[in-house]
Parts: C-alpha cells; sequence; structure tokens
C-alpha cells in the first residue's frame, strides 16, 4: 500500500499504519475531507464508518 497516505482511513486501519506517512486528523476534517473527494480507504472504509454513503 505505497499509496495509503492519499487516501481517508480510520485510525484502526492496517493499511494507514503500514504506510508510516498517515497522521490523525478530528472526525470533522475526515468529513470535510470526504466531502472535498479524498478518496476512502477500500479496506476500513472511512465513509461508511462516519455516515457518508456515495
Amino acid at each position: 500500500m505505497g499509496n495509503a497516505g492519499r487516501y481517508a482511513h480510520t485510525g484502526e486501519c492496517w493499511a494507514a499504519a503500514k504506510s508510516g506517512r498517515c497522521r490523525p486528523v478530528t472526525r470533522q476534517q475526515a468529513l470535510e475531507a470526504l466531502r472535498q473527494q479524498v478518496p476512502a480507504c477500500v479496506h476500513c472504509r472511512p465513509d461508511t464508518a462516519l455516515g457518508i454513503l456515495d
């Protein structure tokens, strides 16, 4: 997952942890990122965890 940092992740995502380049954000920042079309990780689905569905 060399591109893990280019996606929104949940705090428990193994892909984000493996990348070593991700940083935590607030719930509001995560919601805004998803609304601004930052892709959701297909493994941890932060959009589903936050209640946002396409």
